[in-house]
């Protein structure tokens, strides 16, 4: 595994994470919050932001402007199943999704979520860091690179990670901080 190789596959796993963590409301309307909910349409199961225009018109507010607006009622009851903690308004061109405060316990409850992200994902860059020692060992047993080029890339690898897990710090700090926000 090059560098580059390892670079790519701790971003893919920190934007995961981010992905993750963008799911999971701080009390604020955020597009987010809707866009991967899956709706019946067409015969198969698509999801809202392939249906219409997402916005978010106020902190409190979230609107759906499906562009067939038979989907209405089907965007309405797939929010109401797959998002119990929100309670979508359908009218008759938009569905409007209001986005309640969250109480300090819920406040608390996120925050052990987002530890528990975090955690998922140093987890993910463990096992990646892992497999990168393996394949520097398979190197240097097979006689590809020296001993100083195996020390030299355990470092950069152990570099890499460090980072990555920096930035998954930073952004675990900064989603509890604002979850605790009121």
């Amino acid at each position: 595994m090059t560098i580059p190789e390892l670079r790519s596959k701790l971003t893919a796993s920190f934007e995961h994470l981010k992905g993750e963590l963008s799911q999971i409301r701080s009390g604020r309307a955020t597009t987010s919050l809707v866009e991967e909910v899956r709706v019946m349409a067409y015969g198969s199961e698509m999801k809202i932001r392939e249906l219409g225009t997402i916005s978010t018109p106020d902190a409190q507010m979230i609107l759906i402007s499906p562009w067939d607006k038979s989907l209405i009622k089907e965007i309405e009851h797939a929010i109401r199943e797959q998002n119990p903690g929100l309670n979508p308004v359908p009218d008759s061109q938009v569905v409007k999704v209001p986005v309640p405060p969250l109480t300090e316990e819920r406040r608390k409850e996120f925050v052990k979520l987002v530890n528990d992200k975090a955690e998922a994902a140093k987890h993910s860059m463990r096992n990646i860091r892992q497999d990168a020692m393996k394949d520097i060992d398979k190197r240097f047993a097979n006689k590809e690179i020296g001993e100083d080029g195996k020390f030299s890339f355990r470092d950069k690898v152990e570099e890499v990670v460090k980072q990555t897990n920096a930035q998954i710090d930073n952004l675990g700090e900064a989603k509890k901080k604002d979850l605790m926000a009121v």
